[in-house]
Parts: structure tokens; C-alpha cells; sequence
């Protein structure tokens, strides 16, 4: 959350950004009262979302905890991939640096960068 806190602060409101948390099927209320979600919902400019399944994830074609996804105002994809340089990193890296140069307008050296997370659906998953 802090690197996603970073890229909201230095596009100045140019970004909308929401954030889905995965609550599993057959879980309480209480899934979506975290720290972390709280955290995200603290960040100006970001909407907390609670993934029911994860069936808005997987419309996108998410698997991982962690993957981002820029789209233009059109709707076109810009970027895909993950915003830390390793699993808890902080710190720059190229995935924040692209989707910061992105929305202010410049053009990045990639438009992905390796996502460090969990997998968000198990091989037990139904779906699979």
C-alpha cells in the first residue's frame, strides 16, 4: 500500500485507483474490516472494493495479490503488472515508475514489471 500511496501522491489526482481485496466465498462480514484495507481506503484517490470470489479479479485476469492494472480513459490497457521490486519491497522500482510517468503524460520503458504476491485462487478452486 505504501508504493500505491506513492504513485497517488505524485500523479496529483490525475489517477482514480481501485483496490480489490478478495473476500472468499462463505466468509463473514468481518473479512473486509482489516488494517489493510483500511489502509487503502485512507489513500486519497482510492476506492476499496470487496471481490466477492474474486469474479472481478478474474474478469481482469488477475492471480496474484499485488497486480496492478492502468487503463487510459478509453479503456485501453497501459499497464500490467506489479508495483514493488520484490515480495514487501519499498522503495522505487519500475512497475510505480512507469505508472507515474504514464499518467503524467510521458512515455515509459515498459508497460509490465513482475508481480511479487499470493495466489488469489488455490488449485482447489472450483473455477479450475
Amino acid at each position: 500500500m505504501d508504493e500505491l500511496a506513492q504513485i497517488m501522491a505524485h500523479t496529483k489526482g490525475k489517477l482514480a485507483a481501485y483496490v480489490l481485496f478478495l473476500k472468499p466465498e462463505k466468509t463473514g462480514s468481518d473479512w473486509n474490516n482489516t488494517t489493510l484495507m483500511k489502509t487503502a481506503a485512507a489513500i486519497p484517490g482510492v476506492t476499496v472494493i470487496s471481490d466477492a470470489d474474486g469474479h472481478e479479479g478474474l474478469t481482469f485476469g488477475v492471480e496474484t495479490s499485488g497486480h496492478v492494472l492502468l487503463f487510459n480513459a478509453d479503456g485501453r490497457r497501459l499497464f500490467s503488472g506489479g508495483i514493488t521490486a520484490a515480495r514487501g519491497h519499498s522503495g522505487d522500482n519500475a512497475g510505480e515508475s512507469a505508472i507515474e510517468t504514464l499518467v503524467n503524460g510521458g512515455t515509459a520503458k515498459q508497460n509490465s514489471a513482475l508481480v511479487f504476491g499470493c495466489p488469489l485462487h488455490g488449485s482447489s478452486d472450483a473455477r479450475k
